[in-house]
């Protein structure tokens, strides 16, 4: 008979008399229990008893051989393992990092921070990742992205930006069969940097979004002018 001996995830089954493996659960390549994308079960099969000999005299005086079967005590086990290679599949979106950076508000060089991309997933579903800003009208473009290589992108200002928090949607997309895509908000603070001191405290300033980023003027005077506090960021 057969049974199973080590299954670390509980993922399969044995069919006791024929030796038959299935599943009884999905095979996740990502689980703790997989290692190099491959999953390690062990069985047992073990015997009924050992064939022995028996020599009966006939009634004619001739000897009859026959074999019959005799339980072991104990019975004889052997142990097989099985290993199981699991497939990449294009299941997991990509994410960036770092999700927040400072930058100075008189600034000359308008970089404001290297995005780099990871995936959990294995080639080809990975990298050349494909960066993007979300929702980012032309009318109202501040932000540009730039590719760096097949992992990494450049985000920097068109024009310095007053003093406060921006929030950015970055999309990033890789280059699995379908491709998933993920969106980040990136935080970008943008900071006060006198005399060599750099105060990125955004109290007393609005927290805009990317695709509002040019209003901030405008809507700050507006507030001022009516007595209105800032809005938190």
């Amino acid at each position: 008979r057969y049974s199973v001996y080590k299954d670390p995830a509980g993922w399969l089954n044995i069919n006791p008399i024929n030796g038959t493996v299935d599943t009884t659960a999905v095979l996740d390549r990502e689980s703790p229990f997989v290692h190099n994308s491959v999953y390690t079960a062990l069985f047992l099969a073990i015997d009924s008893g050992c064939p022995y000999r028996m020599d009966v005299e006939m009634m004619s005086h001739e000897k009859l051989t026959t074999w019959d079967w005799k339980r072991g005590n104990p019975p004889a086990t052997g142990t097989g393992t099985l290993l199981i290679t699991l497939e990449d599949v294009n299941d997991n979106a990509p994410f960036i990092y770092p999700t927040v950076a400072e930058v100075c508000d008189d600034a000359k060089n308008l970089s404001v921070v290297i995005l780099g991309a990871s995936d959990k997933d294995l080639h080809p579903n990975t990298d050349p990742f494909k960066f993007e800003i979300q929702k980012q009208a032309v009318q109202d473009k501040v932000w540009k992205i730039s590719k760096i290589n097949n992992t990494h992108a450049l985000v920097s200002l068109l024009q310095n930006l007053n003093k406060a928090n921006y929030h950015l949607p970055v999309m990033v997309t890789d280059s699995g069969k379908p491709p998933m895509t993920n969106v980040t908000d990136l935080r970008v603070r943008v900071c006060s940097c006198r005399n060599s001191k750099v105060d990125c405290n955004a109290a007393g300033a609005l927290c805009f979004s990317a695709t509002s980023a040019l209003l901030l003027p405008l809507l700050s005077l507006a507030r001022k002018s009516a007595g209105l506090p800032c809005v938190p960021t």
